[in-house]
């Protein structure tokens, strides 16, 4: 997928220059194929270096495209979506990335049958192109054609789905602080995976639920220090002031006091009016 989206920017590229058919179509695919390339061995690289360091085997799937798609699902291990374990997350990730590759080849290879044999469309008010007068083989083409963009948006979204559930398995591994960020970068970029796997490939795995555990006792610990639950050194007016000892006996509240002007009352109101200070929001 990655490829011919690649393909279809140099295309857009080439035809705004003036390149025309069918050699637009031709470097389009040189072009897509060559930044692909170099992108590929990149994350292969990072994935080698994953693989060596957890001492997994078949290595060389990091540079084999489809399996390391497989290799990927066995660095990430065991995914979560909303709390529910997917187990052979790579695996499907995998069949539906060559059944998208699958797709696109065909996509590709329509199109430039339809420009080179047909020769050029003409154009819908809505600048589709089409062909009057397709006859046999060719009219079976068009139609395939017409509706690709449809059929291509289909196994894209499933596709970049089971990536992205993929992908934030792996990024909870190798960087746990920042894998959503990471994961909404590969969701909008999808070509930013392979320069994230490559920058990642010299960290250590963990384990996410225990880093999680481990920081949230730490972050419960820092709390502790200052005197218990809900306290922290900038001051918490809703924390509880005699935490770890007990509170000071107050006197029992009159209930006429609203009636009386003695000392009580004033008292009472004094204690109220510290208690309930606007300035402890600020200390």
């Amino acid at each position: 997928m990655e490829l011919y989206n690649l393909y279809y920017i140099a295309l857009m590229i080439f035809s705004v220059l003036g390149i025309t058919v069918p050699t637009v179509f031709y470097y389009g695919i040189a072009v897509g194929a060559l930044v692909w390339i170099a992108l590929f061995v990149l994350q292969g690289v990072g994935l080698y270096t994953m693989a060596t360091k957890q001492g997994l085997k078949g290595k060389w799937r990091a540079f084999v495209p489809f399996a390391n798609t497989l290799l990927i699902g066995q660095l990430a291990g065991e995914c979560r979506v909303f709390g529910q374990r997917v187990k052979r997350a790579g695996l499907y990730t995998m069949i539906a990335q060559i059944l998208t590759a699958v797709f696109c080849v065909a996509l590709v290879a329509s199109q430039i049958y339809l420009y080179t044999v047909e020769g050029a469309p003409k154009y819908t008010e809505w600048q589709t192109p089409y062909w009057p007068n397709l006859q046999g083989f060719s009219r079976i083409v068009f139609n395939f054609y017409d509706v690709s963009g449809f059929i291509l948006s289909i196994f894209q979204l499933v596709y970049e789905v089971l990536m992205l559930i993929l992908l934030l398995g792996l990024y909870k591994k190798y960087y746990p602080r920042n894998y959503m960020a990471f994961g909404f970068l590969a969701l909008f970029i999808p070509l930013s995976r392979y320069i994230v796997i490559f920058a990642l490939r010299n960290r250590t795995p963990v384990d996410y639920e225990a880093y999680t555990r481990a920081r949230y006792e730490a972050y419960m610990r820092q709390r502790g220090q200052y005197g218990g639950y809900g306290r922290s050194p900038y001051g918490n007016p809703y924390a509880n002031p005699y935490a770890g000892q007990q509170p000071p006996a107050q006197p029992p509240e009159d209930p006429f006091g609203e009636f009386s002007s003695g000392e009580t009352g004033n008292a009472n109101a004094r204690t109220e009016n510290t208690t309930n200070d606007p300035d402890d929001f600020f200390s």
